[in-house]
């Protein structure tokens, strides 16, 4: 039903407190559902208090790091909270990556315990000059329990009082242009972020029975924002166990109204699942995305299939707690130009566009590198004083990204600066390419890398996967380019791939193309 109410957002000053006051407030009402369990905002604060419990029995600290490698676990969440109820700082792991880079990133945070699931932890023991920490495993039963441990332990909350300067989590970024460095995020970033978002009504509910629908990865930014951001509005979270098209049709068939974060690709998939369904999309009534463009063609398609929902875009990244700029659903409008812009700052966000070379401000309208600052960038890079120096200086975070503003005040983001391609002396954006490609209806997706060569420096290569059906050669593409871009931007080589190597956030993996 639709709502007629404005739903608060709480904004205690710490993540943990965010539970503590729902259970309060409304104790009994949903707060969690995973795999046909369901657990109230109490039930949920007990379970968390538990996990403290757990914790403070093993003699962790606060200030300690505590790994988490395993998929969507509804266990998650009381873990999460338990360390941030102790000041202990959990640490999820792309449990995706190959077991040496998990044993990297591991030797990086220096945990004192290491929770995850046997399939993922197993194969660190092959791995030469790997010592593990203290071990537990989320699967039932055994002394090594996770879960056994907590459930062992009484909900008294524990004796630690958190504060807004304690260590949340630590976010590993995604390495896309080298090792993975851990962001340090601390509670006050959390409570400066929800106020700069209840300013403009990001994600406000709009009906009774709205409902947080989680498939994003826990150790990605956006994976942990999301859950908290639904208890913050007193949302229950569906959380799923990883992301599985077919199944996020089913749960738009359940009735109930799905407010949602996806990045371009997931939306893609799940599109292309309910046309193979026959089935209908209208149980979304707020599609957020983010972490990637989104093209228009696939924007044109998301609008009609969910035709209730209203679609907010978020640009940031791990260091700005997600955190940067949105556009708004009425700016997604068609014939709007500012549609694939990345919006406007959020408030209390200053941005502006640097010659990534001098540092030097670009004249409006110039293009150039995106620099923020904001009260909700991270503290650092965990043990990299010289990364961290590098990356934030008087205050701002350059965040390695191309973009412009327009003369509306609109950001338009259009590549990274290391995807730049210069080529006898012009910047070729990528993104620009990839734009004119998404219109094809043969091609369903395509990434631009730089091609080393002795004349020009750089050329222009595509790589290109075609629609289910779709019938399009190498000519065919440049040809296609050729009437919407200027010939010194056309491939020289085009390639055709089976799918695009990509991150679990969503993000093309281009090193991995230039290494082709």
């Amino acid at each position: 039903m639709m709502a007629d109410f404005a739903r608060q957002i709480l904004n205690s000053p710490t993540v943990a407190g965010v539970v503590e006051e729902q259970a309060k407030l409304r104790p009994d009402a949903t707060a969690l559902i995973f795999e046909g369990r369901e657990y109230t905002f109490r039930e949920l604060d007990s379970w968390a208090n538990r996990a403290a419990q757990a914790f403070a029995k093993l003699g962790i600290n606060a200030g300690d790091r505590v790994i988490w490698l395993a998929q969507n676990l509804g266990v998650f969440w009381p873990a999460l909270l338990g360390c941030a109820k102790s000041g202990i700082v959990m640490t999820p792991v792309n449990w995706r990556l190959a077991p040496a880079e998990v044993a990297k990133i591991i030797d990086d945070a220096k945990p004192v315990l290491l929770v995850g699931e046997i399939a993922f932890i197993d194969p660190l023991k092959a791995i030469d000059g790997f010592t593990a920490p203290k071990t537990l495993f989320v699967e039932d039963g055994g002394a090594t329990s996770f879960e056994s441990l907590i459930d062992d332990c009484d909900d008294a909350q524990p004796a630690y009082a958190p504060n807004s300067d304690d260590v949340v989590v630590q976010l590993y970024t995604s390495g896309t242009t080298g090792l993975p460095k851990g962001v340090v995020i601390p509670n006050r970033c959390y409570t400066q972020l929800r106020l700069a978002g209840a300013e403009v009504d990001l994600i406000q509910p709009r009906f009774a029975d709205e409902t947080i629908l989680h498939a994003l990865p826990h150790f990605h930014i956006a994976g942990v924002n999301f859950g908290l951001m639904g208890w913050e509005r007193a949302m229950p979270v569906i959380q799923h166990r990883q992301f599985d098209p077919a199944a996020i049709v089913k749960e738009a068939q359940t009735g109930r109204p799905l407010n949602a974060f996806l990045v371009p690709a997931m939306i893609m998939m799940i599109l292309e699942a309910a046309k193979k369904l026959a089935a209908p999309l209208g149980g979304f009534v707020q599609v957020s995305y983010g972490a990637a463009p989104m093209p228009e063609p696939l924007l044109d398609a998301a609008i009609s299939a969910m035709p209730r929902a209203r679609f907010t875009q978020f640009y940031g990244m791990t260091e700005t707690i997600g955190g940067l700029s949105t556009l708004s659903h009425e700016d997604h409008e068609k014939g709007l130009p500012q549609r694939v812009s990345a919006g406007k700052p959020l408030p209390g966000v200053a941005v502006k566009i640097c010659d990534p070379e001098t540092g030097d401000e670009t004249a409006p309208g110039e293009m150039g590198e995106v620099v923020m600052k904001s009260n909700f960038i991270m503290d650092g890079y965990w043990a990299k004083p010289d990364a961290t120096a590098a990356a934030v200086r008087d205050g701002w975070y350059w965040t390695g990204d191309a973009g412009r503003f327009d003369e509306n005040g609109f950001l338009y983001v259009l590549d990274r600066v290391k995807d730049m391609i210069i080529s006898g002396g012009e910047n070729i954006y990528p993104a620009e390419l990839e734009n004119v490609l998404a219109s094809h209806p043969a091609i369903l997706e395509s990434a631009i890398v730089g091609l080393p060569d002795d004349k020009w420096g750089e050329v222009v290569r595509a790589f290109v996967v075609k629609r289910p059906g779709g019938d399009i050669n190498a000519d065919e593409v440049v040809a296609f380019l050729r009437s919407n871009v200027a010939d010194f931007k056309l491939p020289r080589r085009v390639d055709f791939l089976d799918a695009l190597p990509r991150n679990p956030s969503g993000k093309i993996l281009k090193t991995a193309l230039r290494k082709m």
